[in-house]
Formats: C-alpha cells, structure tokens, sequence
C-alpha cells in the first residue's frame, strides 16, 4: 500500500486552508508520513513563524502513539515514558490538540496537524484535510 503522495500533501494543505478561510482563522498545515516525516507544510499569510512547527509536532504526536487524534495525548503528556520521547525527539512532538490521523485500509499512513486557532478548530481544520485525502 502506498503512503501519502506530495500531490495528496498539497492538496490537504490547499482544504485545510480554505476550512481556516471558513472559520476566519489563520492556521498552518502540516502533513507527516507514518514514521513522522512531513511530506507538506505551509502557512497562510499573516501567521506566527513558529505555527508551522507546532502543526508538525501534532501531526508527528498523533503518528507516534499509533494513530490517535493529538488532543487525546494530553492526559498522557506529562508521563515518563511520554517525557522520554520529547527528550528523544528534540521536542518535534506535542500532544496539544489540532492533528487528525489518516488511514487509509485501516492501515495508518500518517496524520495531519493545524496550529494557529484553538485546539477545536486546528482539529477542523485537519480533519476536513484528512478527508479530503482518505
């Protein structure tokens, strides 16, 4: 089975950021593979530089405990195990919500993440993406 393609990326990018429109927010996507790695990120005009990693840090969250939604990672956050691997991945993971997991055949290909709204809307935003591409 193959992964989220580059096209696949930028198209999410171009729903989510027309959800964001919709929602009268300014967001930055990111788009990560299975393992975490981005395929696509951008941000709208007028957002925070730093929006585009926190994007990526959900989306990479959401891949790193198998799958799930990054605003259910919260509880588990301040855990040891869940401190280890922030540490081990130079804090490029953050369980905040606003990442929505894609699958695809039941088989987890990867997650998108949105930052720059609250949590609830980031979530919006990415799962209109992931729908767009699943």
């Amino acid at each position: 089975m193959s992964g989220i393609t580059v096209e696949e990326g930028i198209k999410a990018l171009e729903v989510g950021f027309e959800r964001a429109r919709e929602l009268g927010i300014i967001v930055a996507v990111s788009v990560v593979d299975a393992r975490g790695d981005l395929i696509a990120s951008a941000r709208m005009n007028g957002s925070l530089w730093w929006w585009t990693e926190t994007s990526r840090a959900k989306a990479f969250a959401s891949v790193a405990y198998g799958g799930e939604k990054s605003g259910e990672l919260i509880d588990r956050s301040n855990n040891p195990v869940s401190q280890a691997l922030v540490h081990m991945h130079q804090g490029r993971m953050a369980a905040q919500q606003g990442a929505v997991p894609l699958f695809r055949g039941g088989v987890l290909l990867g997650a998108i993440g949105a930052a720059g709204g609250s949590g609830a809307e980031d979530e919006d935003v990415s799962a209109m993406a992931v729908q767009s591409i699943s």
